[in-house]
């Protein structure tokens, strides 16, 4: 089960579009704007805390928010690209969207989640409730399209500053099941 918390990442998209479980998705520009990272803080390996896989963090471009996933040690695991940018335009909010994707796929329709800045070397993530979502979508609290299907909605937020807002609200995330990952020791 913890194993799967690394692969979350590196599969959200292709696990969805393989069992159409329900979903949401944005675009590359989601969020208010890039969060400025400093490399230290995320680069590294990373590893669940109950757990020894790990997965190596590089800031490919700090001003841009830019992480780059691989799995060190897996042949085929295709590296994932962490877009992370502003949630709230209050820089005491710590929390970052992370627009997710893997690096070889085309834009648009990447998977979200919530990202704290790494705090003694402890990163904690939250996915998003994807039913939550498609009924904000549908009654009117949120912009975007649900599209129906037999294993659960698919949605897509638009990228509009609305939604930044309205996303910060408890119910939107998984608070109680969040991915904790420790650096690695060296």
């Amino acid at each position: 089960m913890k194993k799967d918390i690394l692969r979350i990442f590196a599969c959200a998209l292709l696990a969805c579009s393989l069992t159409s479980c329900p979903e949401t998705t944005v675009e590359d520009d989601f969020g208010l704007k890039p969060v400025g990272l400093k490399a230290g803080n995320w680069s590294g390996s990373w590893t669940p805390v109950d757990d020894d896989d790990a997965v190596q963090f590089a800031v490919t471009d700090a001003a841009q928010g830019l992480i780059l996933m691989t799995e060190p040690g897996k042949k085929n695991a295709e590296p994932v690209e962490f877009k992370l940018r502003r949630a709230s335009a209050d820089d005491k909010v710590e929390l970052f969207f992370a627009v997710v994707r893997e690096r070889k796929e085309k834009k648009g329709g990447a998977s979200l989640f919530l990202m704290r800045e790494p705090e003694k070397d402890v990163l904690f993530t939250w996915s998003i409730n994807h039913d939550a979502v498609a009924a904000a979508i549908q009654s009117g609290q949120l912009k975007g399209t649900v599209k129906p299907d037999k294993d659960g909605a698919h949605s897509h937020l638009d990228s509009d500053p609305a939604n930044y807002v309205k996303l910060l609200e408890p119910q939107f995330w998984n608070w109680s099941e969040p991915m904790c990952l420790k650096r690695a020791k060296k």
